[in-house]
């Protein structure tokens, strides 16, 4: 069965910027320490920065005292700059892409609910900014981590 689901890509790309977000604007983090802070591969890591660093929310430093750093303050980066700098503009449908190019688009009693549904995705996404989700990590770090069975909106397979 499929769903649909953010990628592997975007959920890796949002943890690298949470945490180059929870360092001072001026640090350089090595990659080794963001990989290992965030459970992301290092290989992986490498690919999903250069996506980062083309939307212009990432910079790389070279060297012995190199790493990555935020491109822009934590508080002017959204979800979406992020979702969209990993995965492209965001289309629920091929026909919101490509208005008139479905015959159906006119007929189809569907269309609008996809419209609706990209507006209301894009929309949250936009007002959800990096500096919000670096304060609810530093939190979330204060408390006692949880077990699985207790996250309530962890989907059971």
């Amino acid at each position: 069965m499929s769903m649909l689901q953010i990628s592997r890509r975007t959920d890796y790309a949002v943890r690298i910027m949470i945490e180059l977000g929870l360092c001072s604007a001026e640090e350089c983090t090595p990659s080794r320490k963001v990989a290992k802070k965030t459970g992301v591969p290092k290989a992986f890591l490498h690919k999903i920065t250069a996506d980062l660093v083309k939307a212009n929310l990432v910079r790389t430093f070279s060297g012995p005292t190199g790493g990555l750093a935020l491109a822009q303050p934590v508080e002017e980066v959204t979800l979406l700059q992020i979702v969209e700098g990993i995965e492209g503009p965001i289309c629920l449908n091929i026909c919101l892409l490509r208005p008139h190019e479905c015959p159906r688009d006119q007929l189809c009693p569907a269309h609008s609910l996809w419209g609706r549904l990209q507006t209301v995705v894009t929309e949250e996404l936009q007002a959800v900014t990096l500096q919000e989700l670096v304060n609810e990590a530093r939190k979330l770090r204060q408390r006692p981590v949880q077990l699985r069975d207790e996250i309530p909106y962890l989907i059971k397979g």
